[in-house]
């Protein structure tokens, strides 16, 4: 299989589906794998790729491993590869690429190197948190207290219990607790 990888690099993007959607429309392959600055393919997941006979399947699903400062925190799946004109890119921040047909499972990952140090991981939360609360309050969700003192409390214990470590939750926690917050005081 011939694809083409599209990887964002620009700085300072408001709506990360917007971006994508314009990278996608520029697509010189009928099929096309998407990765973010901070992602690599692995070696054997390129090998996959270029034997992969795609058959009836418009999309497939791509397990990504994540690392935070250096530390594998676990693994999540995401839809990177699909055909060029099967779908789009949709919501500001924690975008998902929406595919119409049969999609699959590919079974090697994506390395994601979300943070080398803390400085690095503060600056994305307070970025993507103001992204995400916009996109919140593009969606018609509304912010209280209680989503701003709790929600952050699930989060946190969402992903410990996920094993992704208790600096990494604390920083999920932030994150969630900045999103609701920034949410609430933009009603005025």
């Amino acid at each position: 299989m011939i694809s083409q990888t599209l990887t964002l690099k620009k700085n300072n993007i408001t709506d990360f589906a917007k971006e994508r959607n314009t990278i996608l429309k520029k697509a010189k392959s009928d099929w096309v794998i998407f990765l973010d600055s901070d992602e690599v393919l692995s070696n054997a997941l390129k090998k996959e790729i270029e034997n992969l006979d795609p058959g009836d399947f418009n999309g497939f699903y791509i397990r990504r491993e994540n690392y935070f400062l250096r530390q594998h925190i676990g693994t999540d799946k995401i839809l990177r590869l699909g055909k060029a004109n099967s779908g789009k890119w949709v919501r500001r921040v924690h975008e998902t690429w929406k595919i119409k047909g049969k999609v699959g499972e590919l079974n090697n990952p994506i390395i994601h190197n979300s943070a080398k140090s803390l400085h690095e991981m503060i600056a994305k939360i307070n970025n993507y948190s103001t992204l995400h609360a916009l996109a919140n309050k593009e969606e018609g969700k509304r912010s209280n207290i209680f989503k701003i003192i709790f929600f952050p409390k699930l989060k946190f214990w969402e992903s410990v219990l996920m094993g992704r470590g208790v600096t990494f939750s604390i920083l999920q926690a932030f994150h969630s607790f900045l999103s609701w917050s920034k949410l609430y005081f933009s009603r005025s």
